[in-house]
């Protein structure tokens, strides 16, 4: 498929060179799905148009092995620089893993028509590990997204070669962690140039010690707690070029964090123009590191008010989600988390202090009786404000509380757009029960209204559409002139006379994934004017003003920023 046509954006300052996407102009599938109204929502089931068939394997074998419960992430990149995002899907397979064909995850190129097809086999991106998530990235700076795998055994970095192949980078990259990673997550961490790579890393689990949990009078078995298993320290690798990277975590004063860690984001939470991380544990305090500017880390997670909940209580962390709940400009973040716990929202106040807002936004008690894994924010009503779609599903086949079922609906809630949220039910989620983990969102058609991708544990993936509002809406595609190419860590501001929006562009978010790169925003109804301004994550700032709606701005990093 061509991609869409390119041409020289109007009101453009002089001497800066951005791109505009245009619309793709083709319809989704041959026979459109029947939309189902969920409140103010029309939701399109998309999975069998778009010809994605794939099925997670757990890789269960009756003993109950604890590693079988977490998998799988998934990931948007546009792997063949075609201007259409691209879907990969990591399978867990056989417990313990043997390297089996199917454990193989899988690549599905997008065709530009709303279609897609399997081409993992030539792509070589079917690596055959335990797989658990995966965050896409550039890893070399050279242009191409490469794909870092995380796996209940050795990790994998698959580097893309640009011309729609993939390689693993062997030993010498100075990656391949074994054991049991979960998350991961990129930034440049200290101010080189390049993208550094956090990992989480969930216990220390032997798959051959026969740890049996269950009813001894029966020896009927069942999945045992976290909470019997020592945590995994995590990792922080600082990228050298040249495709090698180094172990910083001790100098970089991470570690010990060992907290069972299931979910990690790099974004910068003071506005001091460093990438701050934010780790999710699992029954463990979560942790926040403040990023001195050197390559250091200075640990806050007590102080600022987001090691535990509003109770100064830690609880089960999953996924992880950055955005502007309340229009003020500063980074909040959500984490979703085990059954009677609620998930947590944190609204930041500034200078890296952090206020539970779960109770009184209306965002946590709603998921009391869920256990969440995947998280999005996401302008779901096109209103100008972010809402919530939320992946639940429990990791226990009969959960041990009353009212807590195994396959769980997905969760929906409206943001006002002052920090304040409301459940959205409706039919179409009430009646599809998942063990849902990976969730990442994504504009499949370049149509400015986003997908979401969902992968339930064990179970088939789900591709759902928001049919489109009818409001204008533009987007902006970073391309940085040094190693990293596309922009990761920069924050893209829209600026109207009714109001402004933000949006912090990371690598790995969620649980296990990684979501659509660019930014993408509704623009609110009777907009005289626009602004749209970029800041570069090594500090660059750039203005545009009235750039053309309906399209995605490729914006090109100015040279000496």
């Amino acid at each position: 498929m061509i991609p869409p046509p390119c041409s020289a954006a109007a009101g453009v300052a002089t001497g800066i060179l951005i791109l505009v996407l245009g619309l793709p102009g083709t319809a989704l599938a041959e026979v459109e799905p029947t939309p189902q109204s969920c409140g103010p929502l029309q939701i399109r089931d998309l999975t069998g148009v778009s010809g994605i068939e794939f099925t997670h394997d757990r890789g269960t074998t009756g003993d109950k092995h604890l590693a079988e419960t977490m998998g799988g992430g998934l990931a948007w990149l546009d792997f063949d620089n075609d201007g259409w995002l691209d879907l990969y899907l990591v399978q867990s397979g056989p417990f313990p893993p043997d390297g089996s064909a199917a454990a193989a995850n899988r690549l599905f190129r997008n065709l530009g028509d709303g279609r897609f097809e399997d081409v993992t086999e030539r792509s070589g991106a079917g690596d055959r590990g335990c797989g658990q998530g995966t965050a896409a990235a550039d890893a070399d700076g050279d242009g191409d997204i490469d794909l870092y795998v995380t796996n209940f055994g050795p990790d994998v970095l698959l580097v893309n070669d640009g011309a729609g192949h993939f390689e693993p980078a062997g030993s010498r990259s100075g990656l391949g962690l074994d054991g049991w990673s979960s998350s991961a997550a990129w930034a440049d961490a200290d101010g080189d140039g390049d993208l550094d790579l956090y990992v989480t890393r969930y216990v220390e689990y032997d798959p051959q010690a026969d740890i049996f949990c269950g009813d001894p009078q029966t020896g009927r078995r069942r999945y045992c707690d976290p909470s019997i298993f020592v945590g995994a320290s995590d990792r922080l690798y600082r990228n050298e070029g040249g495709g090698r990277f180094v172990d910083v975590s001790a100098v970089a004063g991470i570690l010990p964090a060992d907290g069972r860690g299931l979910g990690v984001v790099f974004t910068d939470l003071d506005e001091d123009r460093w990438p701050d991380l934010y780790v999710a544990n699992d029954l463990n305090i979560n942790l926040l590191f403040r990023n001195r500017g050197d390559g250091s880390f200075e640990d806050l997670s007590l102080i600022s008010g987001m090691g535990v909940n509003r109770e100064g209580r830690p609880e089960a962390g999953m996924g992880l989600a950055v955005g502007d709940v309340n229009g003020d400009l500063l980074p909040d973040l959500a984490v979703t988390n085990f059954d009677v716990e609620t998930n947590t929202l944190y609204r930041n106040l500034g200078e890296m202090a952090f206020e539970d807002i779960s109770t009184p936004s209306g965002f946590g008690l709603p998921s009391f009786n869920q256990l969440a894994f995947g998280i999005a924010m996401i302008d779901l009503e096109a209103d100008g404000d972010l809402d919530f779609y939320i992946a639940n599903g429990h990791i226990f086949e009969e959960p041990h509380r009353e009212n807590v079922l195994y396959r769980q609906r997905d969760q929906v809630l409206l943001g006002d757009g002052a920090g304040r949220f409301q459940e959205l039910r409706c039919s179409f989620l009430d009646e599809r029960s998942t063990a849902a983990r990976g969730l990442a969102i994504a504009d499949v058609d370049n149509d400015g209204v986003v997908e979401l991708a969902i992968q339930e544990n064990g179970g088939p993936f789900r591709l759902l559409g928001i049919d489109e509002i009818g409001v204008s809406w533009l987007g902006a595609e970073l391309r940085g002139h040094g190693a990293n190419s596309h922009g990761t860590g920069g924050r893209v501001l829209l600026k109207g006379t009714k109001g402004q929006q933000v949006q912090w562009l990371v690598a790995g978010d969620s649980y296990q994934s990684s979501r659509d790169p660019r930014a993408l925003f509704a623009i609110r109804d009777a907009e005289k004017q626009v602004r749209v301004e970029v800041m570069w994550p090594g500090g660059g700032l750039q203005e545009f003003i009235d750039p053309p709606s309906g399209r995605y701005l490729v914006i090109y990093e100015p040279r000496g920023s």
